[in-house]
């Protein structure tokens, strides 16, 4: 047999009408430019026992699991990925969420990502429903016969009230409301099949990824309520903000070359739900000119988040200085996570190690840090008060 062929993602005649050509059996190799990220990186030191306990607790579930959808699971890696977010929680708190995330991503595979939109949007929609409603009232019996993701959620959803507030149970529950309504946004635009502008994808994405989400359990874990005051203020509100949409814009870059692979062996365009799409069409440059700008965008967004933080963490209590300093650790460990994960270099499960996204890290802030031309977003530059 001949060794694969490896595909690194060029200019090419094609790529200013977004036409996908030539066929493709070999890998695919994304090349980043340098991506500004001064902030702090860490592990768990409890990662295989996380994975150990999360692989247990699946089992406990008649999830009716495929054995490639058992493979996915383990290679989406939930341990490397929150316990980079929470590096020195108690293994026993931050197990929560990485059983979450390990569902949550299963829930995205299955519901989210799979089959035609059109056919998905009510499917979809109906169990986010219950999802929600188990998440406020674990108790409650819904009318789903047959669903199998609803059990392992109450599980979920009882086992944080044994440390969470009230407010941060409620806090949990509308960030998946959030989620799920973000998700419906996308079936519209894949039904369509049209591309949001950068305008409204900017203020969108955060929740598209389930950023607020993936962030409530982190304060349920810490086990202190932040006060409101703080957590609602416009300072904190950009932070958060900041942080979400970063780390979503860089799930884009290095899950392109996936989008990419996907698309080819699909015979169909990349999907406009990209970053690095979304910018390619608008500016009508090559994949490469694209690539750059998405990482000029982080960039400056990791610029302004360094520099607001400086400012707020100082005047931050207790609570609000750990929220902040997760916020921190999730934008590097997404990154480290993301180029590492099973879920981006095996695209559908079945062909290991079929794309790679090489990344390098600098120190040196970028040149231009003035507020991106982004009106949906153009408050996070505003002076802003704790």
């Amino acid at each position: 047999m001949r060794p694969p062929r490896r595909e690194t993602i060029m200019q090419t005649p094609d790529e200013v009408t977004g036409e996908v050509t030539g066929e493709v059996t070999g890998e695919v190799s994304v090349e980043l430019p340098p991506r500004y990220c001064p902030l702090p990186t860490a592990r768990h030191p409890d990662e295989a026992v996380l994975a150990t306990r999360t692989a247990d607790w699946i089992d406990r579930f008649d999830l009716a699991l495929s054995a490639q959808q058992r493979a996915r699971m383990r290679g989406n890696d939930c341990p490397h990925f929150y316990g980079r977010i929470m590096p020195r929680a108690p293994a026993d708190r931050v197990q929560l969420a990485v059983d979450w995330c390990t569902l949550m991503f299963h829930f995205d595979d299955v519901y989210c990502d799979e089959g035609p939109a059109a056919r998905r949007a009510g499917r979809f929609a109906s169990l986010a429903a219950r999802i929600v409603r188990v998440l406020e009232a674990p108790d409650a019996r819904l009318d789903a016969p047959g669903e199998r993701l609803l059990p392992p959620v109450r599980d979920l959803a009882q086992r944080a009230r044994r440390w969470a507030a009230a407010t941060q149970v409620r806090r949990c529950a509308e960030a998946h409301r959030a989620w799920f309504l973000a998700v419906l946004w996308e079936f519209g635009h894949r039904t369509a099949r049209t591309t949001p502008t950068l305008n409204d994808y900017a203020h969108m994405r955060q929740h598209t990824a389930a950023g607020g989400a993936t962030l409530a359990w982190a304060e349920i874990i810490d086990g202190e309520e932040i006060p409101d005051r703080e957590l609602s203020s416009p300072a904190v509100r950009a932070l958060t903000e900041l942080a979400l949409t970063t780390a979503a814009f860089d799930d884009d870059l290095f899950s392109y070359g996936k989008e990419l692979w996907v698309a080819r062996h699909e015979g169909t365009p990349p999907s406009g739900l990209s970053l690095v799409e979304i910018l390619r069409r608008e500016h009508r440059c090559t994949r490469k000119e694209a690539l750059h700008r998405a990482v000029e965008l982080c960039n400056r967004l990791t610029h302004r988040f360094v520099e607001l933080r400086e400012r707020v963490s100082p005047r931050a209590s207790g609570p609000l200085r750990a929220y902040l300093d997760h916020l921190a650790h999730l934008l590097r460990g997404n990154l480290e996570w993301g180029l590492s994960a099973d879920r981006y270099r095996n695209p559908d499960g079945r062909s290991p190690g079929a794309v790679t996204t090489l990344a390098s890290w600098t120190t040196t802030p970028p040149t231009d840090a003035s507020p991106l031309p982004v009106s949906s977003i153009a408050w996070w530059w505003d002076p802003l008060d704790l």
